[in-house]
């Protein structure tokens, strides 16, 4: 008997290519999911339509808020008109949670977790782990504190890793007024693994020898949480004051200039922002490009592109060593190859059957 799965979203989101890209599986595996009995339908609001499903998957972006946490008092009305609620964190860190859903919702589904769950169960300061090293270590302050709230632990059976932006083919410099046009255009525009089949077609012939560029490193530094904001704006003042005149530091470009700079660069440089996982490294990926991040070790997320010294080269929150890791990996053009190698496989895994597989599976694990 067929199942019916209806996914909430907010029609009002102005970059579709990575919020609606998000959601692009249950476009591209639409049949797929026919053949296991499961339909799924989009709404940009609660109806009475909506309600009538067997799975109401809820999102982070599309409710209510007091503060820095969700209206409980909504969220417990649609959950007495249809308990099979299923909660998406689409927050960016896996440090900011929404942990006062839990005991109303099946299953809470993340991008990225922290590998270890008992930090979920610690008070953080700053709601991120980097926020709270600097916060303790370099006598940062927030202007306002964050607040969520800590896991009760028979509660963490329900949490379940989801993917990340990695799913996305980055539309993010097209705009869509509504939902129906960017699905349209997904189907005509893309077939499964069309857009990801250059990823690896060139590789044997890969030679940065002749980029003009040793690193390039844009990133926004204005963020309200200094707690936040530290660690750019650090890396930033080191990127400056490091003399080297083969590089690009926060210039501004058109979207087809960007990605020309970004090929013609031999690496790309960036921290930790509002989350752990940036679309700035599936962009170098994309372009066939070392990148060099803060260490990712105590994150899990998927597709995991974040393998220590075998995908990408990182450093630590203190910057010990940055510097000469980063001469080392602009000088050494086998390192750079190993990473841009790694890093494009596993990207092109996950658009490709074991993507699909990944997906499938997943959402058999959420519903059942």
């Amino acid at each position: 008997m067929k199942k019916k799965i209806n996914i909430l979203i907010n029609e009002e989101a102005r970059f579709l290519g990575l919020y609606y890209g998000y959601w692009n599986w249950f476009f591209l595996f639409e049949k797929d999911l026919k053949e296991l009995d499961l339909e799924v339908n989009f709404y940009s609001g609660i109806n009475k339509k909506f309600l009538e499903a067997d799975y109401l998957f809820l999102n982070s972006r599309s409710l209510p808020k007091n503060n820095d946490f969700i209206d409980i008092a909504y969220l417990k009305k649609l959950y007495s008109k249809n308990s099979n609620l299923y909660w998406f964190d689409m927050r960016d860190s896996a440090g900011t949670t929404q942990f006062e859903v839990l005991p109303y919702v099946k299953k809470y589904i993340k991008k990225q977790f922290y590998k270890d769950k008992t930090l979920y169960s610690k008070k953080i300061e700053g709601g991120r782990f980097y926020s709270d090293y600097y916060i303790k270590n370099y006598n940062i302050r927030d202007t306002q504190d964050y607040n969520s709230e800590l896991i009760n632990p028979i509660y963490l059976n329900k949490l379940i890793l989801g993917w990340n932006l990695g799913v996305s083919f980055f539309f993010d410099s097209i705009k869509f007024s509504k939902m129906e046009y960017y699905k349209e255009f997904l189907k005509k525009k893309f077939f499964y693994n069309k857009n990801y089949s250059m990823i690896l077609d060139d590789f044997e012939n890969w030679d940065d020898d002749g980029k003009k560029f040793d690193f390039i490193s844009l990133m926004n530094t204005n963020i309200y949480r200094n707690s936040v904001a530290y660690q750019r704006k650090n890396l930033q003042k080191i990127l400056i004051n490091y003399d080297n005149k083969n590089k690009i530091i926060n210039n501004r470009y058109s979207k087809r200039d960007y990605y020309k700079t970004l090929r013609n660069s031999k690496v790309s440089v960036g921290a930790y922002g509002w989350g752990e996982v940036c679309y700035r490294e599936f962009e170098a990926i994309k372009c066939g490009v070392a990148f060099m991040t803060a260490d990712m070790s105590n994150i899990e997320t998927w597709p995991n592109i974040y393998h220590k010294n075998e995908t990408y080269q990182p450093y630590d929150l203190d910057f010990k060593n940055f510097l000469d890791d980063l001469k080392n990996l602009i000088n050494n053009v086998n390192l750079r190859k190993k990473f841009v190698h790694n890093s494009k496989q596993i990207l092109y895994d996950c658009h490709s059957l074991k993507g699909k597989n990944y997906f499938l599976n997943k959402i058999n694990e959420i519903i059942s």
